[in-house]
């Protein structure tokens, strides 16, 4: 076997692979003979079909078949053999493999980028937090007295802010009328139809016609009058709790208001910490980021374009939408950059952690593992809960994310951390700033603990030993050849 790799961009390589003859013969024959005892062909017995006739009917299959075995048995030692680590499986490009004489293949793939570390120890990262003050204090309480709040049924006639729940027919003129079952609706009498229905009792029924403003959107229904039949069924009112020391019990083990209140300012507190922190990690990121340039490989953009879009499919159905009615097209190509950062993060987070021999051990991991029982309450014995994980292959996942905090810890030892405390206001201008400035922040798939079986773990980069440069080409309106497609720049 003999192989020459082709540089084409810092992760992006082709590799032309020379198979004998003898040994292209072998796999032919191999094939051949798999496939003889099951094809079926007019006037030959299973397995007495000449080899001449078989390669007529079956070519296809049959040359697939060989390309994958040679490709599979040879492509990724000949890659490593030249000091070239894949991380992406081959694209083959050109394919010549016939009995009888040599075959070669050219398979195109990537490789993991270089990274070049920017200098990381004495940054300047402010942590901009939420003031957790009265007024924060008291929102989230109106927020659990809004939680709390019960529909009482009433007695009384339909009135403004009150929920009814009606039957109603709706018959437009010159259109077919239509039938709506157990319509809720809060009253408010600056609507033409509440207006109406205000006074009603608990099965009542009442008729009434409403004349459709012209400027109605729907044309059809525009200037016409709409007959109505309604009947109440049920009429409630919403009773939110007073805020008082009984209220403060039903939230949970809590005597007092007081006490409720000193809880919820601890917890919220804790809160604006926790995402304080995760603010400053995303600045210092985008710091680093501008400082280190590095290409990223395509292969891995594209499977991070992948999760987002699994994670948006899922987020559509949960609304009850079809995800197959998504432009995904439209989708990928609005999130490449953000795909593209991921990566990137991923990759320069893995390379600090290595560079400064950060490393999780299975004490962290297990703890871990608990934290994360604990908090989804998860019933099941340790052991069996982290057996599954490792099953799944999720144990990665851990990994990561807890060397990606401790990598963030330790540059945080490097570097001048400022506190700004941001008041209702100015934190709502920060949030919107920051939604302005990106569409989403990018979940990495690609986080610093690596995964394996080839994303970041025991990558180290960098060239080949046996590449050799492409040839200089300069692409003018006569260029008549294929050319490699563009690796997306960083």
């Amino acid at each position: 076997m003999q192989a020459n790799i082709t540089h084409h961009t810092p992760t992006r390589k082709s590799i032309k692979v020379t198979v004998p003859a003898a040994e292209v013969n072998e796999e032919f024959g191999k094939v051949l003979a798999k496939i003889a005892p099951k094809a079926k062909i007019p006037g030959f017995r299973p397995g007495k079909a000449p080899k001449d006739v078989l390669m007529a009917r079956f070519e296809r299959e049959i040359h697939a078949e060989v390309t994958e075995n040679l490709v599979n048995r040879h492509f990724w030692n000949a890659a490593t053999t030249a000091g070239a680590q894949p991380i992406s499986r081959p694209a083959l490009e050109k394919v010549d493999l016939k009995e009888g004489q040599d075959g070669t293949f050219n398979a195109h793939f990537d490789v993991a980028p270089e990274v070049k570390l920017p200098e990381f120890k004495g940054l300047t990262v402010s942590k901009q937090k939420r003031l957790i003050d009265d007024e924060a204090v008291d929102e989230h309480l109106e927020g659990l007295r809004e939680k709390a709040a019960k529909f009482i049924p009433v007695e009384d006639v339909a009135a403004d802010g009150y929920f009814a729940t009606f039957d109603i027919k709706v018959k437009p003129q010159g259109i077919k009328g239509q039938d709506f079952k157990d319509q809720v609706i809060q009253l408010s009498a600056e609507r033409p139809f509440d207006k109406e229905v205000l006074t009603m009792k608990v099965d009542d029924t009442r008729k009434f016609t409403i004349n459709n403003p012209a400027d109605d959107p729907n044309s059809a229904m525009a200037g016409k009058p709409v007959a109505y039949e309604v009947t109440l069924k049920d009429l409630r009112k919403r009773e939110v709790p007073e805020l008082n020391d009984e209220f403060a019990k039903d939230m949970g083990s809590y005597e007092t208001l007081a006490a409720l209140r000193e809880f919820l300012r601890t917890d919220l507190q804790e809160a604006a910490e926790r995402d304080a922190i995760s603010r400053a990690q995303s600045a210092m990121l985008d710091t680093l980021l501008e400082l280190a340039s590095f290409e990223v490989p395509a292969s891995m953009t594209a499977l991070q374009l992948d999760d987002f879009c699994q994670e948006f499919a899922n987020a559509v159905a949960r609304q009850g939408m079809d995800p197959k009615k998504i432009n995904w097209s439209a989708y990928r190509q609005s999130r490449m950059r953000d795909a593209e950062k991921a990566v990137r993060s991923g990759y320069l987070l893995q390379a600090i952690g290595n560079a400064e021999d950060i490393q999780v051990s299975d004490e962290e991991m297990d703890a871990d593992i608990r934290k994360f029982m604990a908090e989804h309450q998860v019933q099941k014995p340790f052991k069996t809960v982290k057996e599954d994980l490792e099953k799944r292959g999720a144990l990665n996942e851990f990994k990561g994310r807890i060397r990606t905090d401790k990598i963030f810890e330790h540059l945080f030892t490097f570097s001048t951390i400022t506190e700004q405390l941001l008041d209702k206001d100015a934190f709502a201008a920060l949030l919107e700033l920051e939604r302005k400035r990106e569409a989403g922040t990018p979940t990495a798939r690609f986080d610093a603990g690596g995964v394996e079986g080839g994303d970041f773990e025991d990558q180290e980069g960098g060239e080949p030993t046996a590449v050799k440069p492409a040839e200089a080409h300069v692409h003018g309106p006569d260029c008549d050849h294929g050319h490699d497609e563009e690796t997306p720049k960083a």
